[in-house]
């Protein structure tokens, strides 16, 4: 560099000033100068430089680190004229929080003074919420990452646990294939082959996925494989984020299987009813039959008693009129005594029959009313 012209070096500081977020400080941490790029990171926009040249480099920070011993040993090794360099969190003029990947450069003059400090930083911000997402989700859920032919690149612990090997035996799993944790049957499968067929060409799985354990049990899986993607667009690798369903898909099955055998007994019950329906109906039919068969068989018994009764009344009284007139006595009071005997039982003979045929038409609605 100390061999490069005047010319050249203004050339190659231009460059980095170009792409790069650029402040300058004195000793004590007053801002001398600030690029736009860097006033646009920190959200004073193009331009508005005067809002920052004069202030102290604590702005960026928070007020207890910027009170803190850690912040001015900071500021002790940069003015001792070490370099310094690594990931920092700052703050933006809404105080919001920014990541910085920054080095801080000690300026010297031709007698080797130090005489100001340069700040080349470039904005992670997005690039560290990322990975802090990932950690979240690395604590919180099965991680596995593949190459795009299957095999193993490497594992978290609740993946290892949830497939039942112990935290220390990872290295059992790197390298090994995919298909260890699927059956034979499958892993054998066109339909498996197409599966990673999909996966190298970028498409995306989710859904609940069965799968084997180390000792061969069955395990569900709420996943999704996620192709990664390299800036060139190639496919780098697969990364499987997974969690354990296994209780709710068997309490799910349970369900099912209760429903099934409910809906079963259902139908079973509906049946049941059916067929009592049926010998009720056929029950009824025959009692009616009975019943009916029954009431005309008394009639005719009534019937054929009155008749009798009748006629017998009929004879005795014949014969009394006989032997009145063979005495010579008054046949008026056997005639009106007939008479009388004759309409009580015959009124009393209809009255019977009445009632009966009341009963059988009575007998014979309640039957149509319960059909």
């Amino acid at each position: 560099m100390k061999n490069l012209s005047k010319e050249e070096l203004l050339s190659r500081l231009e460059a980095i000033n170009r792409s790069n977020a650029i402040i300058y400080f004195d000793l004590s941490g007053i801002i001398l100068g600030v690029n736009d790029i860097f006033l646009v990171a920190m959200g004073y926009g193009i331009g508005n430089h005067e809002e920052l040249i004069g202030k102290h480099h604590s702005t960026f920070v928070c007020e207890e680190y910027a009170k803190s011993p850690e912040y001015e040993k900071f500021w002790d090794i940069l003015r001792s004229g070490k370099y310094y360099q690594g990931e920092f969190e700052r703050r933006k003029k809404d105080r919001s929080l920014i990541n910085l990947q920054a080095t801080y450069n000690p300026i010297f003059d031709d007698s080797g003074k130090i005489t100001k400090i340069m700040k080349i930083a470039t904005d992670i911000t997005a690039i560290v919420d990322s990975k802090k997402q990932i950690d979240a989700i690395n604590r919180s859920t099965a991680l596995i990452n593949f190459n795009t032919d299957g095999f193993i690149l490497d594992v978290n612990s609740i993946f290892l646990e949830t497939m039942g090997y112990k935290n220390n035996e990872k290295n059992n799993l790197i390298g090994k294939h995919h298909s260890i944790f699927v059956s034979y049957e499958y892993s054998k499968s066109d339909e498996y082959a197409k599966f990673w067929e999909n996966l190298r060409k970028g498409k995306f799985f989710d859904g609940i996925f069965e799968r084997r354990k180390v000792d061969g049990s069955t395990v569900y899986l709420q996943a999704s494989y996620n192709p990664i993607v390299d800036s060139k667009g190639n496919i780098t690798e697969v990364v499987k984020i997974a969690t354990d369903v296994t209780e709710a898909v068997n309490a799910k099955k349970k369900i099912d299987e209760l429903t099934t055998n409910l809906t079963i007994e259902l139908e079973n019950s509906q049946k049941l009813k059916h067929s009592i329906e049926l010998e009720k109906n056929a029950a009824l039919n025959d009692l009616d039959v009975v019943l009916k068969k029954s009431q005309n068989e008394l009639i005719k018994i009534i019937v054929k008693c009155a008749l009798a009764v009748i006629v017998g009344v009929g004879v005795v009284t014949t014969i009394l009129y006989w032997l009145a007139m063979l005495t010579g006595k008054d046949t008026q009071i056997i005639g009106s005594t007939w008479s009388n005997m004759f309409s009580v039982l015959l009124t009393n003979a209809f009255s019977i029959v009445g009632t009966i045929m009341g009963i059988k038409y009575a007998t014979q609605d309640g039957s149509k009313q319960q059909q």
